[in-house]
């Protein structure tokens, strides 16, 4: 075998990195629907496995998931501007499960109702989505136009995960909160494609409203999640290699500090989020528990409080988090948030439950 001097071995080396990574993107690139194949079913969104189970997707036949059951926890955000609201969503709400006295709420009877309600929001969402997208691929399209359709397509991107999240644990018992919390990122490969899909969408959606408004707080947002979700799709290396993986806590870090509130604090909670369950060398637990804090004292709504939450079970304060999670399946939801909400307090619910179980594991 031929050899090689130190620096012809690095070059190798970083030649074939630098392969690896294209091989993945490519193979990224290829296992990835369209946005059209996403919203008109065609990419159905699959199982969740938890533990040896296999739970149904939120968009199957009801009659099949009311005998078998299965949400990134993530975020959600709304419209920057009336004139980009789509409209109010017109379905009917299922009777959301309520809290009982205790740590450990019964499991609702619901569940068949909440795996209906899922499939008639995300059909409801991608039709809505459908008909935006094509307003907002017109060449004339409005910085209106623009956001109203990125907005759908995030939403619809955090219903579809929201959903599934709340419905796949099955398990008796369930697990404890931290894998709960870890179950996000345990969906399949096949539902991350359709989430980088509809996130990829967003953000340059987003990406073209802020060409018509420069430093626009509510395109900079739309931007910013849909590059954080596309990022959360792909396998880790990828996304490290990713240059937005370089660029992403910085812009989360301004939009925080010159938006915090906006739309239901989403700002904060992104960041929060983001410095919760980021890898190293992001993380940051107390500081995440520290912006979710902000994020509910600006806004208390179940999405928010439910992060919260996990922020403090993460930082070992289970009596805080016990305490989040129960308001958040009694708390209101805003308007950009009422779709996935839900599904978020089923979520919170879960949480409660399964750290009872872990208490007395």
């Amino acid at each position: 075998m031929e050899s090689r001097g130190g620096g012809e071995i690095w070059e190798w080396a970083r030649g074939q990195a630098l392969l690896c990574v294209g091989a993945l993107a490519a193979a990224s690139c290829a296992m990835t629907p369209s946005v059209d194949e996403v919203l008109d079913g065609s990419a159905a969104p699959p199982a969740v496995t938890v533990g040896a189970e296999r739970a149904p997707s939120p968009t199957a036949d009801p009659e099949r998931t009311a005998s078998s059951p299965e949400s990134s926890d993530g975020p959600s955000a709304g419209p920057p501007t009336e004139a980009s609201r789509p409209a109010e969503e017109a379905s009917t709400v299922a009777e959301r499960p309520g809290a009982s006295a205790g740590d450990a709420p019964p499991r609702p009877t619901g569940r068949a109702e909440l795996a209906a309600l899922a499939e008639q929001r995300l059909q409801q969402s991608a039709v809505e989505s459908s008909a935006l997208l094509a307003t907002a691929r017109q060449g004339d399209a409005s910085y209106g136009d623009l956001m109203a359709a990125a907005r759908a397509l995030i939403l619809n991107a955090d219903l579809r995960l929201q959903s599934t999240l709340a419905l796949a644990p099955g398990g008796d018992p369930l697990p404890g909160p931290e894998g709960l919390i870890d179950l996000e990122d345990d969906v399949s490969d096949e539902l991350k494609a359709e989430i980088r899909s509809l996130a990829t969408s967003s953000a340059d959606l987003a990406d073209r409203a802020l060409q018509l408004r420069p430093g626009d707080a509510a395109a900079e947002l739309f931007s910013t999640l849909g590059t954080g979700l596309r990022l959360w799709s792909m396998p880790t290396f990828q996304a490290l290699a990713s240059g937005a993986a370089t660029t992403l806590p910085g812009k989360i870090k301004q939009l925080a500090v010159a938006a915090p509130e906006f739309e239901g604090a989403s700002p904060l909670r992104l960041k929060g989020r983001f410095q919760s369950r980021a890898p190293w060398p992001f993380k940051d637990l107390e500081g995440g528990r520290t912006t979710l804090a902000a994020a509910v004292e600006a806004a208390p709504i179940p999405l928010n409080l439910l992060f919260l939450g996990d922020a403090h079970w993460l930082c070992g304060e289970p009596e805080a988090a016990r305490a989040r999670w129960r308001e958040a399946m009694e708390a209101e939801a805003d308007a950009e948030t009422e779709g996935a909400a839900p599904f978020i307090r089923e979520i919170a619910r879960l949480r409660l439950e399964g750290s009872n179980g872990a208490a007395e594991r």
